[in-house]
């Protein structure tokens, strides 16, 4: 990358104006000058009745006094327009009509046209599904009305076809080849191959047939709106009733969630999701008024898909298929909700096979009312092991049969004091000695880990007296240093550090410019892009102490600033008195959160040392 590129991208940034699109959306007081106030975007959906974010136009960053959110005009559009950081140039580009075209590297642009060509044949395949769902004969007649009537009789109306783009594979052999054949005339057969929508001939003689015929349509679209896949559901009874998309370029089934790009803005505003497993129970609780509500497409839900929960709600609300998989499956979402520290519970009080069937038959204050009755994780636990039986009536050792289902879900939970509560209430309920079942838990897991733990414990203590906010100022100045010489690894650190964990200005205005870099960027295009002669030559002077193994050095740095933060957090909540009573349920899960909370930042340190955080 030359400095024609850097000289662009410096450019692009000077000529961007952030308060011109915040404006369309969010209210925005003018301060004075290039200062402004505007309503945060980041919290309360954006309809916050006192404007917190602080913009300062000039330099194109901001910062909510609120909510913490901080960045650039880049960040901004990476955040809350989910777009990637080349998808954010582009949208700069046109936004503000300046040429960004040679931007990137040329292998970047050849994957981007590979990654490009794939959602366009996406993007084509569902509009032949829609137009084919929806065409009429000359009487004004649905062409395939077997198909509308199907959709009928399932209480879907137009809109919601609409919305979530419900389609038709008609039945023909090879109508949707020919179709994207014609209009997309340089259409690669492998891409089409690969994508798993269409299959060569058993002959292997150049004839093509689709793989959908005869089904009705279900695009699969992420939370930036792209067609990603599909899934087909037959309407004439053949096998298997669900067809998806093969893996694919695009298509990753480990990470889908169904509905994404319909559901997000409500499960953000409602603060939960419900998490079920396929696309009609979706739809079918869409339809009816539930509409914070993710598919899994099927019954392995993966830890990949909590991720990416996390990223729009802490809290999940389990509701899987009423039979033995969806049962197996519940406790595994469990697991890894656990293990993501994410709040989770099960709807209990369905007694019909999903939500599809479920809301056939029963009205949204239906719903209301048996949601209102989910159980926390530990008590469905319970109540399935118990499985009707009564307590009392159970041999001592079928008590501890079910003690012991729990030491896998306790061993997933980082916080020892929210272990603690749950040991004493679980053993409470089975009516088994609070002692024993705790010691026979820490027998079976934590010995090891409690030994790796001391091992740490004074090399962390000799850490924590040392942090001071000279310190801090100095990791933060070393970071850009050595980010600047080594451009290549900032990559790393963008995954690791968010910019809200630099504090001083000066600095995280440094890295959020760095963060803009791209892949191949050269020492001479990171210290352009810093637009300070004097900076730049003083990180020259000290280049000696920042090469050799920079990785290790760059481990070291997010170690040492991740602490501190980690420190400071912990400190400010020693200073606040738990005092919630255990009598009540809500009394309970309430020190349960307040427990996740201090606990995990003492385990979070302890995995920064144990290296799992990098």
């Amino acid at each position: 990358m030359d400095n024609k590129l850097i000289d662009k991208l410096n450019s692009l940034l000077k000529q961007v104006s952030l308060i011109k699109i915040l404006e369309e959306k969010y209210k925005v007081l003018h301060r004075g000058g290039s200062k402004y106030t505007v309503q945060c975007p980041f919290h309360k959906d954006g309809n916050e009745s006192h404007p917190s974010m602080s913009v300062d136009d000039d330099k194109g960053l901001y910062q909510c006094f609120t909510c913490g959110a901080k960045g650039n005009v880049i960040t901004y559009l990476k955040e809350k327009e989910n777009l990637s950081f080349k998808d954010a140039i582009n949208n700069l580009g046109k936004r503000f009509s300046i040429d960004v075209s040679d931007f990137f590297s040329a292998e970047g642009n050849k994957k981007a046209q590979i990654f490009d060509e794939a959602k366009n044949i996406n993007k084509l395949a569902s509009i032949f599904f829609s137009s084919a769902l929806l065409s009429k004969d000359k009487n004004n007649n649905y062409k395939y009305d077997y198909a509308t009537k199907y959709l009928k009789k399932r209480k879907i109306p137009i809109s919601i076809v609409k919305e979530f783009k419900l389609g038709l594979a008609p039945p023909i052999w090879d109508s949707l080849f020919k179709s994207i054949s014609k209009s997309y005339k340089n259409v690669s057969y492998q891409n089409l191959l690969a994508l798993g929508l269409v299959r060569e001939s058993r002959n292997k003689d150049g004839r093509y047939f689709d793989n959908f015929i005869n089904r009705i349509i279900f695009p699969i679209i992420n939370h930036r709106g792209e067609i990603i896949g599909f899934g087909g559901r037959s309407v004439d009874g053949s096998e298997p009733k669900y067809l998806n998309s093969k893996e694919s370029i695009v298509f990753k089934k480990k990470s889908v969630l169904y509905g994404i790009n319909v559901t997000k803005n409500h499960i953000m505003q409602a603060d939960s999701v419900i998490l079920t497993e396929g696309y009609m129970d979706v739809i079918g609780s869409y339809k009816s008024g539930v509409c914070n509500v993710l598919a899994t497409l099927g019954t392995a839900i993966t830890e990949f898909q909590m991720k990416e929960i996390k990223k729009y709600t802490k809290n999940i609300v389990l509701s899987l298929d009423n039979d033995d998989a969806g049962i197996r499956a519940t406790r595994m979402a469990i697991l890894h909700a656990l293990k993501e520290d994410l709040n989770i519970s099960v709807i209990d009080g369905i007694n019909v096979k999903d939500l599809d069937e479920y809301f056939t038959l029963h009205t949204k204050e239906e719903f209301d009312i048996v949601y209102s009755d989910k159980l926390n994780w530990y008590d469905w636990i319970i109540k399935k092991e118990l499985n009707g039986e009564i307590l009392n009536d159970l041999v001592p050792k079928r008590r501890l049969d079910i003690a012991d289902i729990f030491h896998n879900f306790l061993n997933a939970i980082e916080s020892d004091t929210q272990k603690d509560i749950l040991i004493r209430y679980i053993s409470e309920k089975l009516s088994i000695a609070y002692e024993a079942f705790k010691n026979d838990y820490k027998r079976k897991f934590e010995s090891s880990r409690s030994n790796n733990i001391q091992t740490n414990r004074s090399k962390q203590s000799n850490i924590e007296s040392k942090k001071n906010d000279n310190n801090r100022l100095k990791y933060e100045n070393s970071l850009i240093y050595l980010l600047t010489l080594n451009p290549s690894i900032i990559s790393i650190a963008e995954k690791a550090i968010d910019p809200e964990l630099i504090e001083k200005d000066l600095a995280r205005e440094y890295y959020l410019r760095l963060l803009t870099l791209p892949i191949d960027a050269s020492v001479e295009d990171a210290l352009n892009i810093l637009g300070s002669e004097k900076v730049s030559e003083q990180i020259l002077l000290k280049r000696k102490f920042y090469e050799g193994d920079i990785k290790e050095k760059l481990n070291s740095l997010i170690i040492k600033i991740k602490d501190y933060d980690i420190y400071k957090k912990r400190i400010e909540l020693k200073q606040e008195k738990i005092n919630i009573p255990m009598e009540t349920s809500e009394g309970f899960e309430a020190l349960c959160i307040r427990a996740r909370e201090i606990d995990s930042l003492k385990k979070e340190r302890e995995k920064l040392y144990e290296g799992n955080n990098i």
